[in-house]
């Protein structure tokens, strides 16, 4: 790692890569996703070189941001890195600390009670607190559909369908499909990308008969 930091601080380095130099947490976001999405595909084809190959594209994005920050006297990749182990460790009193945890059902509900008294500390509060709009509109309405009231819910769809469209139908109609998702602890990204990994096989196989 360290290594690695100092290769992307010679990169950003007044006599690094021209391209480097340049970019900016913005300006490298396109590529982030891309990064992520690649790695995404190695993990659904579950091709252990090609994950390592994109683990380590998405760890130097890690790093360059953080060098960014570090050049702005922000933090550096040690504060992340720092800040990530302390979360941990917080987070699972059920290893580090005295309480207990039999099955992964009690690890989710500790888990859950720790992010709230997080939240609470730092006076943050909402229905939409804590959840990143630039998530997928799927993941977005999953953690959504897991912290709303069933009346909010109610509220919103009463409300859409006084001037209804076929756009917005069909937009309540899939929330209400994530939302039974939650209900049933089913990730519906990873349930929609296994079945396109189904439709994947199936052309392969169809493309080999021709």
């Amino acid at each position: 790692m360290d290594k690695l930091i100092e290769t992307v601080k010679r990169l950003r380095a007044p006599d690094g890569c021209p391209w480097d130099r340049e970019q900016t947490h913005k300006s490298v976001r396109g590529h982030l996703v891309e990064e992520c999405a690649e790695l995404l595909e190695a993990i659904d084809l579950d091709d252990a070189h090609k994950m390592r190959e994109e683990l380590g594209d998405v760890l130097m994005h890690l790093v360059l941001h953080a060098q960014i920050s570090s050049e702005k006297g922000e933090f550096d990749f040690e504060d992340v890195a720092r800040e990530l182990d302390e979360k941990l460790v917080r987070r699972h009193p059920h290893v580090f600390g005295e309480q207990k945890a039999e099955d992964s059902g009690e690890v989710l509900k500790i888990w859950q009670d720790v992010k709230t008294k997080e939240k609470k500390e730092r006076a943050v509060g909402g229905l939409f607190a804590g959840i990143p709009p630039q998530l997928s509109a799927m993941r977005y309405a999953y953690d959504i559909a897991k912290k709303a009231e069933a009346g909010v819910l109610e509220t919103a769809r009463a409300a859409s369908m006084k001037s209804d469209t076929p756009a917005k139908k069909f937009g309540r109609e899939m929330f209400a499909l994530i939302a039974e998702a939650a209900k049933s602890k089913i990730e519906p990204e990873a349930a929609l990308r296994d079945y396109i990994l189904e439709i994947r096989a199936a052309s392969e196989k169809s493309e080999n008969k021709a």
